[in-house]
């Protein structure tokens, strides 16, 4: 069922659907009372300019469903628009381009899934809270296959340590360990998605919450221990209990995007010490006084450090004038060195 307050924002002649999945330009649609195969239109399409303005999986939509020949409404399903997003989650195109990848929207609760068996790296878990924090989406992690350590409890500590306010859940879907954690993010009309890399357990997890094996799920590789794609496209499924779950396939990259927000957000101990530095402007790389560097550990700060100079090259992308900004400062330091050579 549709949430009700999303629904009224539809009136006849069109009717309120969600997205559940997208395959080549089409998308399944589900609604009230059916499930169908939806298009676009062409005033869609044409006021659409970037990935992120067409519809994801996630989205609730206005669609219209035309009239057959013997008058059923068993014609062409058409996507007319595109209602208001609570919020959504993306990544930078991997190729280094501009673009957004889109990932999933209206979302809850995005789970940062992360497996302790070859997968736990607490510098890709950073990189998903800073996207996470980026879109204003809310997060928690889950910490999967804690039944192939022998101390799960060193790896939550660890997770615990760098996951600023978002909940850490430590479960074994095999075990049905854990499982109970999930309860308080679940219920009607609730959407939460999990995302991470391949082989971490997503589909697992999400057939154990599904009380069945509907999603194909794979064994890790015994040679490289890697886990095999299985999941090839986004897909939003229902629990019984009025849940959504939305499934995507694994990332081996994730390439943030608006980010800067992020970063402020997860190192918010470098946000209250810079309020101490002495220059109101000081970017806590070489300026004297600077608090953050005093009193910030040297491997946080060159993490911070890090990402922080990739968060602002992506902001240069995409925006100009934060580009034009850059590019007067370097002339100006360049015209500098050339005056210091001759003198």
């Amino acid at each position: 069922m549709l949430p009700t307050h999303i629904a009224a924002l539809v009136e006849p002649p069109f009717e309120c659907g969600r997205i559940v999945s997208q395959d080549r330009g089409s998308y399944l649609v589900t609604t009230n009372s059916s499930e169908m195969r939806a298009e676009i239109t062409g005033a869609f399409r044409y006021a659409s300019n970037v990935a992120s303005d067409f519809p994801i999986v996630g989205d609730y939509v206005a669609i219209q469903t035309s009239l057959s020949e013997n008058g059923s409404e068993d014609g062409i399903c058409m996507i007319h628009r595109l209602l208001p997003r609570k919020n959504f989650f993306a990544r930078r195109a991997i190729d280094g381009g501009v673009d957004l990848q889109p990932i999933a929207a209206n979302l809850d609760t995005l789970f940062i899934t992360i497996a302790l068996n070859r997968d736990f790296n607490l510098r890709r878990l950073e990189r998903y809270l800073i996207a996470a924090a980026g879109f204003n989406v809310p997060c928690a992690i889950a910490l999967t296959k804690i039944d192939l350590v022998e101390d799960p409890a060193e790896f939550i500590s660890a997770a615990k340590s760098i996951a600023c306010e978002a909940p850490v859940i430590a479960l074994s879907a095999m075990e049905s360990k854990g499982i109970d954690e999930l309860l308080p993010f679940l219920g009607t009309d609730k959407t939460i998605a999990f995302v991470g890399s391949s082989g971490v357990g997503k589909s697992t997890l999400i057939n154990t919450l599904l009380k069945e094996e509907r999603l194909a799920v794979k064994d890790i590789s015994s040679q490289i221990q890697k886990g095999r794609h299985t999941t090839t496209r986004r897909l939003l499924i229902q629990l019984k209990d009025g849940t959504s779950i939305i499934d995507t396939p694994g990332m081996r990259e994730l390439a943030l995007a608006d980010a800067e927000d992020g970063v402020n957000t997860v190192f918010g101990d470098v946000t209250q010490l810079a309020e101490e530095c002495r220059f109101r402007d000081c970017k806590h790389r070489a300026e004297p006084g600077c608090a953050v560097r005093e009193n910030l550990d040297s491997e946080n700060y060159s993490r911070w450090c890090k990402l922080e100079r990739e968060a602002a090259y992506e902001t240069r992308k995409t925006d100009r004038v934060a580009a034009e900004v850059e590019k007067a400062r370097w002339k100006a330091i360049n015209k500098a060195n050339r005056g210091r050579k001759r003198f």
